[in-house]
């Protein structure tokens, strides 16, 4: 009949809910932050991309903006989380075809020498000195490389180590994208 949704159309309209909701991957969720040495307020809120009011809002045990201490945990509110495919590589020929004494052994896309716990690889949407946190390891990278195998959805973190980037493996993990 004109006008009256049937059994049929209702299911597709569930259906095509559920399966936009499996599909989107991006979601938005606070975050904890642990206060280090130095840090302020405003620090951290530009950091975070957000304002010190909105920190203020979400960490109603912080009464003076000016007073935090180190070992603090701080809650940032509404970090956008993306999931990523996050592989692990090292400066070395397994992942780079380089060896000790090559040109360009250790070096980035972006020019700079790989760091243990900071150079990321991303694909090139994200432009070089994007950060991006990653909950799962608690610490915060730099896109400072490129892969040819690392493309949209696709991160790979720098080591040092070659068993530690093997163990490592292939993770699906939620990271924000802080800038």
């Amino acid at each position: 009949m004109k006008g009256e949704i049937t059994i049929k159309s209702l299911r597709v309209i569930i259906l095509t809910i559920i399966s936009l909701l499996f599909v989107c991957s991006t979601a938005y969720a606070s975050t904890d932050y642990t206060v280090q040495s130095g840090d302020t307020l405003y620090s951290i809120s530009r950091s975070y991309h957000t304002e010190v009011a909105s920190l203020l809002d979400a960490n109603p045990s912080v009464t003076d903006e000016g007073h935090i201490v180190p070992g603090q945990k701080v809650t940032i509110p509404n970090a956008k989380e993306e999931s990523f495919r996050v592989t692990a590589y090292t400066a070395g020929y397994e992942s780079t075809g380089k060896h000790p004494g090559d040109k360009g052994y250790g070096v980035t896309a972006s020019g700079k020498t790989v760091k243990e716990k900071q150079t990321i690889a991303c694909p090139p949407s994200m432009p070089f000195g994007t950060e991006i946190y990653i909950p799962a390891m608690m610490e915060t990278y730099t896109c400072e490389d490129r892969g040819s195998a690392i493309t949209e959805g696709k991160l790979d973190i720098y080591t040092n180590n070659l068993n530690e980037a093997l163990q490592f493996g292939v993770q699906h993990l939620d990271v924000q994208i802080l800038n």
